[in-house]
């Protein structure tokens, strides 16, 4: 699981699996990175149901082009309201539906290429610290300390 969140936050730190092994015992395995992962699925996979994607076959440049046209059309606001920390990969391509990227995205006329998600990254981030921070088993400033550690928290 680790795996899958280095990879949408971009994060190449070598420590991050063990920092975040450190953090689910921190929590007695309660499994807070499945449950994160698992609402970023269903929450991509709602999105794409609502723009007539089928979730199984849809490349990430015609997620990505929905998208946009999302912002065109003028329904991005109430469809991505609650989809800040939401990212996903498709075709080895990490795709954002946080409302500030998609509309950078569209406002901008980026390429797939050269999209960014850095809104969505940061988003992600705090959701991630923010579920182990505010676990009942967990202790902050050792949660905070951890997340520093593996990138993500920065002073």
């Amino acid at each position: 699981m680790a795996q899958f969140l280095q990879s949408i936050l971009g994060l190449r730190e070598p420590m991050f699996s063990a920092g975040m092994a450190r953090l689910e015992k921190s929590t007695g395995h309660s499994a807070v990175d499945v449950r994160l992962i698992a609402d970023i699925t269903t929450k991509a996979h709602r999105v794409m149901r609502f723009l007539r994607l089928d979730i199984n076959d849809t490349t990430g440049r015609e997620l990505y082009s929905a998208l946009k046209v999302l912002v065109a059309n003028g329904s991005a606001d109430s469809l991505l309201a609650d989809t800040d920390y939401i990212l996903i990969i498709l075709d080895d391509k990490v795709i954002s539906f946080n409302l500030i990227d998609v509309i950078e995205n569209a406002h901008h006329e980026l390429s797939y290429e050269r999209q960014i998600i850095g809104h969505g990254q940061c988003s992600l981030r705090g959701e991630l610290v923010g579920r182990y921070v505010n676990h009942a088993r967990t202790h902050e400033p050792t949660t905070r300390q951890i997340a520093r550690e593996i990138g993500l928290l920065q002073d």
